[in-house]
């Protein structure tokens, strides 16, 4: 059940990942210069309040945590980023090859 919950997740991270670049490249021709969306833009546009309440919380905990670790994973492009999480996750939701036994080779 886990593996089919993993494969499903990762299927649609990595459309997304996939939809994200779609994104950036035609914003890119568009404009007429690169623009890529990185997680922390993404994540303003689409849930402002949340990631504001997010940040607030984070900084009461621990202001270091929030500087050097998130602001720096946050600079990570989003198709990248989803891309590689979902890859991550069908290869850990796929099935184990069995081990032959040597009379079976």
């Amino acid at each position: 059940m886990l593996r089919i919950l993993a494969r499903f997740i990762g299927l649609l991270l990595l459309a997304g990942g996939f939809i994200a670049m779609i994104v950036d490249g035609t914003r890119s021709i568009a404009g007429g210069e690169l623009a890529i969306t990185t997680l922390r833009r993404g994540a303003i546009e689409l849930f402002p309040t949340l990631y504001e309440n997010f940040q607030n919380s984070v900084m009461q905990k621990s202001a270091f945590l929030w500087d050097p670790i998130l602001t720096t994973l946050m600079i990570f492009p989003v198709s990248l980023t989803f891309g590689l999480l979902g890859a991550a996750l069908i290869v850990f939701g796929a099935k184990r090859e069995t081990q032959m036994r040597y009379w079976r080779q």
